[in-house]
């Protein structure tokens, strides 16, 4: 509102007009602050206790906010028959409660009503539904049958049927009575304990709650019994609360100071610790009647606390408002230490048997650990994808923009799973990732501060740093890339850069320094010529002779934009925060479309030839170049920060906490997500993945080798009809002969019309072969690792020569067994170049090159 007013202002002095600027940047810098409130302000959900500063209560994140909206939002979409979402297929929340009955069965619950459950060790999850938006803390269950939940205002959920389904039963506190502990006994005993000195007892397996009384008026933060006997509550005022009998007497111990107790773990009948606020943590050896108070963690607070023994145990929590990672002791709490792995989590701790642990935390952060608890791998990932690019149906990368320099992750199914590029030089980088753009399959562009460009000539395996010249200024970011071609494109900067290149991208020269009040946020060219920018607090640029000259034009009643882009070269479209204006005569003119709306500062454009997407808190489509737009319901509140189109019909979205959509509109019977192989021996893994199935059969599973012209049915593997759900298929081909094969699927619908899947290769090899291989990555920067292999035992030689024919280095001298090898060369005192890696291995000798690039 301010900006549109001061836009349409004239100012005669100079000096008020580079205070409105100054003004403009101030206020820019606040609205993406302020709409990104939430997921930069950590909430305090432990109510009822004094407001920490750096935080916003669970009533401030949500006011004048419809909860059941949130849930909807934040919950996963299901195929709508256009949209799908790939990842991560549950609730985008915080989760607080996480607890297990076995390595593989195990259920966690969190914000908005979440409750999850896996029967697989974490691989896979399904959503029970709760019926509730009320904030669930807790989850517990003795024997995987009866599982009880709690949470805000004293809701209690009961499950008989394993955790599928849940009802709410009657508690009897009401609002704004949290229930923060629950623990199943047996069968049919349990305990809930919460805020108020709230303790509930049920005998009839959570069907029914009776209120205990045991006299001590404090908050009750968390319970433990080692038996259905003895147990204990962590309490506030640093209070322990012990019982022998059941329950049905309590005593009250002082454990340390006054801090309130968050989280307790009884290791065996002598040995207990608890911990919780200010970093507190107190370890008794006698059952709880004396205790030792060791030195404080540096946490604001410690949530969960588990021992795996006398001596050893770990704890996480919180420092200042954000998660502070797990800590480690081995003397009982006298010290603690960060183990190798990270674990970010600061809600709760599950550790079980065997070195297998899980823990959960803000954002999505779900864990697993499998061999010991000290190392830590998370489950989902919960990254805030700000921009996508999708080089196929199967491969396509996203920028992480919470970090400084990514990470870059990258799928290669479709996006169903994504990794992180081992090789993406995020150390060259001073801010987070804004934009990556590829040209073809192999080569691809990220850049960031300090006006930094990298580039990948081999799908993101390396990156190394181009030229760039000629700017004022290289403080500001790189926000945008367009290429009008493989060897032509731009890249535009947050301080008023505007770089070209014209040799594919390996130098950039400047072709406009704005001055860096000028934001330039997206930069589009109709042709080789006609190019337009769009500026935050500026008015846009304009060029008709490809970046030679830029003009402003001022004389526009558009000022602020977002993004930009034009059809043809009478029809273009930009946006700024809630508004679309579309121009049908070369940008002389813009009229504001008031019917489409709402995608806040998020906005962003993308177009396949007349189709054309507006994206942010809102998505809409036209077909007919803006003519008409259809607005997607079923995206309203979920933010979409980047749109990959591959066609009109078939694009990839991304979101905030690791959102991955599919866009797919075509008038196909299937639409495949992923087909790849994997060769064990000699038995090929074909498994292939669908999204959505209509009137689909099944599918033909055809090969054919490099001696043969026509394809071979393998076998047939029905389809499950029409579905809207993933599902995966499976099929195993043991191969007799060595060589290379190809593969593919042929779906038959059952009107019997067809369509095949894009084409696999399998190289099988002659164990009784010399063979050689291509060392990876490559080109590489220091280390690069190459494998032989070799059919017969004897004296092996591998050396490395420089392009001159010089020897290098002795890789490999010494006799092997047959079998095959792998070695790792470090090549980190070397000059960039090209080198020669040879082997000789009786009478083979083999050659191949590398290439090494710093």
């Amino acid at each position: 509102m301010i900006l549109d007013i001061l836009s349409k202002t004239y100012f005669n002095c100079s000096y008020c007009k580079i205070v409105i600027i100054l003004l403009f940047l101030l206020l820019l810098t606040y609205q993406d602050l302020f709409a990104q409130q939430d997921s930069t302000i950590l909430t305090q959900y432990r109510r009822g206790i004094e407001l920490q500063s750096g935080y916003q209560s669970y009533e401030q994140k949500y006011a004048g906010k419809n909860l059941n909206e949130e849930k909807r939002n934040s919950f996963p979409l299901e195929s709508t028959g256009i949209w799908t979402e790939l990842h991560p297929r549950i609730p985008r929340v915080t989760y607080f409660g996480v607890q297990f009955i076995n390595p593989d069965t195990g259920w966690a619950v969190g914000n908005l009503g979440a409750l999850i459950k896996t029967i697989n060790g974490g691989e896979d999850w399904t959503i029970s539904e709760t019926n509730t938006t009320t904030l669930l803390l807790k989850v517990h269950s003795f024997n995987g049958q009866i599982v009880v939940a709690t949470g805000y205002d004293g809701i209690i959920l009961r499950s008989i049927d394993g955790g599928e389904t849940f009802t709410q039963v009657v508690s009897g506190v009401g609002s704004g009575i949290d229930l923060w502990g629950v623990q199943m006994l047996n069968d049919t005993l349990g305990f809930v304990c919460g805020l108020n000195q709230t303790l509930l007892k049920t005998t009839d397996a959570g069907l029914t709650w009776q209120p205990v009384n045991t006299g001590l008026n404090a908050y009750y933060w968390a319970l433990d019994f080692i038996d259905e006997s003895n147990g204990m509550i962590a309490c506030g005022g640093g209070k322990v609360l012990k019982t022998t009998d059941g329950g049905n007497t309590w005593t009250v111990h002082q454990a340390g100071d006054a801090s309130d107790l968050y989280a307790i773990d009884i290791i065996d009948s002598l040995h207990i610790i608890t911990a919780g606020a200010n970093g507190k943590n107190v370890y008794s050896s006698d059952g709880g009647v004396t205790w030792i108070q060791n030195n404080r963690l540096q946490h604001d607070e410690l949530n969960s606390i588990k021992f795996i023994d006398t001596n050893t145990g770990y704890t996480i929590g919180i420092y200042q408002a954000e998660s502070w990672g797990i800590r480690k002791t081995t003397n009982r709490g006298a010290t603690w230490f960060a183990p190798p792995s990270p674990n970010l989590s600061e809600w709760e701790l599950e550790l079980l048997p065997g070195g297998i642990g899980y823990s959960v935390g803000s954002n999505l952060w779900i864990a697993k650990t499998t061999n010991g608890y000290d190392n830590w791998e998370g489950l989902f990932l919960n990254a805030n994808f700000v921009d996508v690019f999708f080089t196929g149906e199967l491969t396509g990368y996203a920028a992480d923009g919470r970090y400084t320099g990514g990470p870059l992750y990258k799928t290669t199914d479709g996006g169903l799973t994504w990794f992180g590029l081992p090789n993406f030089p995020s150390q060259v980088f001073t801010s987070s990732l804004r934009s990556i753009y590829f040209t073809d399959s192999l080569t691809g562009f990220a850049g960031s501060a300090p006006a930094r460009i990298i580039k990948t000539t081999d799908a993101g395996e390396s990156w190394y740093i181009v030229n760039r010249t000629g700017l004022t200024d290289t403080i500001g970011l790189i926000n945008r890339f367009f290429f009008i071609n493989p060897t032509t494109g731009w890249a535009v900067t947050t301080r008023g850069g505007i770089l070209k290149t014209t040799d594919a991208g390996e130098n950039w020269f400047a072709q406009l320094n704005a001055g860096i009040s000028v934001i330039f946020r997206s930069i589009y060219f109709i042709d080789s010529l006609y190019g337009w920018t769009a500026n935050g607090a500026q008015w846009p640029f304009k060029t008709t002779n490809g970046g030679e000259n830029w003009i402003q034009q001022t004389n526009l009643n558009i000022f602020n934009l977002i993004d930009i882009l034009f059809t043809d070269s009478l029809n273009g479209f930009t946006v700024k925060s809630n508004e679309l204006y579309k121009t049908s005569n070369s940008g002389n003119n813009w009229t504001l479309n008031p019917e489409v709306t709402g995608f806040s500062i998020a906005a962003r454009l993308n177009h396949y030839d007349d189709i054309i997407f507006v994206t942010g808190f809102t998505t809409y489509r036209s077909i007919n170049v803006g003519e008409d737009w259809e607005e997607f319901i079923e995206l309203n509140g979920v933010r979409i920060n980047g749109l990959s189109l591959l066609d009109a019909g078939i694009g990839y979205a991304v979101g905030e906490l690791g959102l991955v959509l599919k866009y797919f509109d075509k008038d196909v019977p299937v639409e495949l997500i992923s087909f790849n192989s994997e060769l064990e021996r000699n038995i090929v893994a074909l498994k292939w993945i669908t999204a959505t199935e209509t009137n689909n059969q099944g599918f033909f599973i055809q090969r054919k080798n490099d001696d043969e012209v026509d394809w071979t049915n393998l076998a047939f593997i029905n389809g499950v009809g029409t579905s809207t759900s993933v599902n995966h298929y499976y099929y195993n081909d043991e191969l007799s002969k060595f060589g290379k094969y190809q593969y593919r699927l042929k779906q038959i619908d059952y009107n019997g019309q067809s369509e095949y899947s894009n084409e696999i290769e399998v190289e099988f090899l002659n164990g009784n072969d010399f063979h050689l291989f291509q060392n990876f990555p490559n080109p590489f920067n220091p280390s690069t690792k190459i494998k032989w292999q070799s059919p017969i035992s004897g004296w092996q030689t591998i050396k490395l020569y420089n392009i001159l024919g010089e020897e290098v280095r002795t890789l490999v001298n010494e006799i092997k067994p047959a079998g095959n090898y792998e070695v790792e060369f470090n090549a980190s005192e070397l000059p960039s170049g090209i080198y020669i890696y040879s082997i000789q291995a009786g009478e083979f000798i083999s050659s191949k090159k590398m290439i090494l690039l710093k």
